[in-house]
C-alpha cells in the first residue's frame, strides 16, 4: 500500500511513518522542509516538498497514494486556515483520508463536558473553527476522523482502539493518548478500514 502522510515532520507524523514502513508499506512524506524529515528509517520512503499555500504541491505529491494519514498541527504564530486549507485539498485530492484532531472539538463538542469543553475552547481559540471546518471537509468526503486526548511521548502498550465518537459517553477528564499509539491506530485504519466516512475518538487502556 502506498501511504502519504500530511505532516510527516511533527511529533506524531514522524511516528506515522516509522510505522507505516515498519509495516511494509511505501511511504511518501510530504513537507514544507524536507531536510527535517527524518530518512534514518528503514524502509521505502519517498520525500517530497509541499505546501498548503501552493496546492499544485500537495495534489502532486498524493498523486498515486492509496490513502492519505494526516498528523498536521499548526503553531499559535501559524494561520489556522493551514488546517482548514489542508483538509480541504487532501479531501478532494485523495481516495482516502484518514485526519487527526482534538478530541473535544467539531463534532466531538461537549465530549469533556461544559466545563472542560469551555477550558479547552479557551485554550485552543486559535484554530477551533479552522479545525472543526476541517473535520467537516475530512468527513463530507468520506474519510475518517481520529480525535484524541491530550497527546504523550509514552511508549505505546498496544492496548489502543478506535470508536465511534456517538459511542462515546462523554466524560470530565479527556482520555490521553500516546503518540505511538495514535500513529499504530490510524496506520491499522489505513489497512484495514473500519471507519470510513466516520468521526472516531482513539481510546487507550480500555477507557
Amino acid at each position: 500500500m502506498k501511504i502519504a502522510v500530511l505532516g510527516s515532520t511533527g511529533q506524531t507524523g514522524r511516528l506515522v511513518v516509522a510505522r507505516a514502513l515498519e509495516r511494509g508499506h511505501d511511504v511518501i512524506a510530504l513537507a514544507r522542509r524536507p531536510e527535517q524529515v527524518d530518512t534514518a528509517v528503514a524502509g521505502n520512503l519517498h520525500v517530497v516538498q509541499a505546501d498548503v499555500a501552493h496546492p499544485d504541491s500537495v495534489v502532486n505529491a498524493v498523486a498515486g497514494a492509496d490513502v492519505v494519514i494526516s498528523g498536521l498541527g499548526i503553531t499559535k504564530k501559524q494561520d489556522p486556515t493551514v488546517l482548514s486549507d489542508g483538509a480541504r485539498l487532501i479531501a478532494s485530492a485523495a481516495p482516502r483520508v484518514i485526519w487527526l484532531t482534538s478530541l473535544g472539538m467539531g463534532a466531538t463538542e461537549g465530549a469533556l463536558g461544559s466545563l472542560n469543553g469551555a477550558l479547552l475552547r479557551r485554550i485552543l481559540r486559535h484554530e477551533w473553527d479552522a479545525k472543526d471546518v476541517a473535520g467537516r471537509a475530512v468527513r463530507s468526503a468520506g474519510g475518517t476522523t481520529v480525535y484524541a486526548g491530550p497527546l504523550t511521548n509514552k511508549p505505546y502498550q498496544d492496548n489502543g482502539r478506535l470508536v465511534r465518537a456517538t459511542d462515546y459517553v462523554p466524560r470530565m477528564m479527556p482520555p490521553v493518548a500516546p503518540r505511538a499509539g495514535i500513529a499504530a491506530l490510524m496506520v491499522a485504519e489505513a489497512e484495514a478500514p473500519r471507519f470510513a466516512d466516520t468521526d472516531t475518538i482513539a481510546l487507550f487502556n480500555g477507557r
